[in-house]
Formats: structure tokens, sequence, C-alpha cells
């Protein structure tokens, strides 16, 4: 692996450098020609982040799609549970940045629509947002009526969703009203 690493490298050093002549002889021989000299120089500075990224002691983790990004923090599906804690329905984040929790109506647009749940008198249209940053989801209150609570898996407390998003992790369970949804 290390030996494939040292190769990207050089080769990406030698592609820079490349870049890098080869723009500062077509600047001078054709002055005028800024517009292909620009798409050349965007290469010239990929390559130096590539190499920036292959230096700095990254987790592998980091240069995955995009597609599996939303599932890096240990995350990946929203489970509907019942009363006796059994799967319900289910909703998948990959690939996915926000989602809104609510009720679906003719006005707004709904990701985990729970309509069909026992408690959805409770529920407003927009009741929650989920969001990911920075590695991990991120669920936040969207003025509901009746409050966002999250039992987080660490210590089994109950906590309130306030004024502010409140970090998730796989194995928390989200309390809309009494709709209990785990986080996997």
């Amino acid at each position: 692996m290390k030996s494939i690493k040292k190769k990207k490298i050089v080769l990406d050093i030698a592609v820079l450098i490349c870049s890098v002549l080869f723009n500062l002889c077509f600047f001078y021989l054709n002055r005028k020609g800024m517009w292909i000299q620009i798409p050349i120089g965007a290469v010239s500075i990929l390559a130096l982040a590539d190499i920036l990224v292959l230096l700095t002691p990254h987790d592998t983790k980091i240069r995955q799609s995009a597609a599996e990004y939303g599932t890096m923090c240990g995350a990946s599906q929203l489970v509907l549970l019942d009363e006796k804690e059994k799967p319900v329905k289910s909703w998948d984040l990959a690939g996915k940045t926000a989602l809104i929790i609510g009720k679906k109506n003719e006005e707004e647009e709904i990701d985990v629509d729970l309509e069909d749940c026992e408690y959805s008198t409770f529920i407003d249209p927009q009741h929650a947002v989920l969001n990911f940053c920075l590695d991990s989801w991120y669920l936040e209150d969207l003025g509901s009526q009746n409050g966002v609570k999250i039992k987080k898996v660490e210590d089994g407390g109950c906590y309130q969703v306030t004024n502010r998003p409140c970090r998730l992790s796989a194995g928390d369970i989200i309390y809309i009203a009494n709709t209990r949804l785990l986080l996997t």
C-alpha cells in the first residue's frame, strides 16, 4: 500500500511540474491565450491539492464518494419503531445531507413522512430536520408545538432539543411526539 502511495505522489509531482512548465511556456508564447491557460492552471492546482491530501495523515474515509459520505458516522438508516421496539419502516441516509421530518401535506416537501403513525396528530408538517455536517448527523427542532427529544445511546439519558442542533450517534432514538425513530 505504501509503495502505491509513493508512486502516486511521484506521479502527481511530475504532473504538477509538467503543468507549471507548460503554463509558463504557453504564457510567454501566447500572451493572448489566457482562456487556455486557466484550465491548465486548474489542473496544476488539483495535482497540488491531491499531493497535500496524500501527504497529510487522513483517514481513508475522507476520500470516499459523496454517495457513501452520509454513512461515515456509522449511521446508515433512520428506522421507525413500534411500541414493542420492532422496526416498522426505514429511510436510507446514504448520499443524503438533509432530511425533513414531519407529516405530508400539499404545501411542504417531507423526506420522513410520519403521517401514518399512531401519534401523528401531535406531529407538525415540518417538525424537525436531520442535517449531515462534519462527519455527523445533527437534529434540529423546527419550532414544533410538541418538541423533539433524543435518547442518547452513550448514557441512556433523554434530552430535549431546544435552540440549537444536537449531534446524533448511531443507536440514538429520536422522539417526535411519542413516535420513536432509531438512527442505525
